[in-house]
């Protein structure tokens, strides 16, 4: 029997950006604070989180200490800035001590965390490298135990009428025929819904705001509602404070 479960789905904070990005810190926070606040059971992170590998320590930690206030448990996919190779920022020492709450999907060909409470698994292929060659989708399991699957994936969705051959491409038919109730997007700064078939697949867009009088963004708030409806909507951040 599955439970009715809240997910609160972000991407492409690039925290660590001082030039480009300096409203990260703040939507950070207000996504953090938005998770009780909308009654959310579970915190998708999808990608971009960090907008470079060299980021000082400083800017883990505050990430770490904000993800530690929430009660609720987050699941981090890494994307093509905050890449998992050998000289990826998830391996310092300061994610030794990440809090309990925080799981990391790290496995370059995917993998599936469980979360038996909610009825929920979450699945999620960490990004090696950002090239045409690597596809987000690929290794999806396609045997279900009954629980809620959702999966994350940061990429490039391809529309019928683009040309170019884009790196980490998603295309219509892999999303339509994936076994997973909701796919969670990242790598696109706005929300898009990008639906196949039975399946709902949506790009959260970022949670910080286009200026400092307009500091922050929205959340993709999603329902998963027994015994198999899927809804989302956007949350404006702001209306929080």
């Amino acid at each position: 029997m599955r439970n009715k479960v809240r997910l609160i789905h972000t991407s492409d904070l690039h925290l660590g950006d001082d030039m480009g990005h300096p409203l990260a810190d703040g939507a950070l926070r207000a996504v953090v604070d938005s998770v009780s606040r909308l009654g959310g059971d579970m915190l998708l992170l999808v990608g971009d989180v960090f907008d470079n590998g060299r980021v000082p320590d400083s800017v883990l930690e505050a990430f770490l200490e904000e993800i530690g206030r929430m009660t609720q448990p987050a699941v981090l996919l890494p994307g093509n800035h905050d890449l998992y190779d050998e000289n990826s920022l998830y391996h310092r020492e300061v994610f030794q001590h990440k809090p309990d709450n925080l799981h990391i999907i790290t496995q370059t060909d995917g993998e599936a965390i469980s979360f038996p409470e909610l009825t929920l698994d979450v699945w999620g292929r960490a990004m090696l490298s950002h090239t045409s060659a690597f596809r987000p989708l690929e290794g999806m399991p396609t045997q279900r135990n009954g629980h809620w699957m959702v999966a994350l994936a940061h990429g490039h969705f391809h529309f019928d009428d683009d040309r170019d051959q884009r790196s980490s491409p998603i295309y219509p038919p892999e999303i339509a025929a994936a076994p997973c109730d909701y796919l969670a997007l990242g790598h696109w700064d706005r929300h898009v819904d990008v639906s196949q078939g039975r399946v709902t697949a949506v790009y959260s867009g970022t949670a910080r705001g286009s200026s400092p009088r307009d500091p922050l963004g929205e959340v993709t708030v999603v329902d998963l509602t027994p015994p198999e409806a899927v809804a989302f909507y956007q949350a404006d951040l702001q209306a929080g404070l």
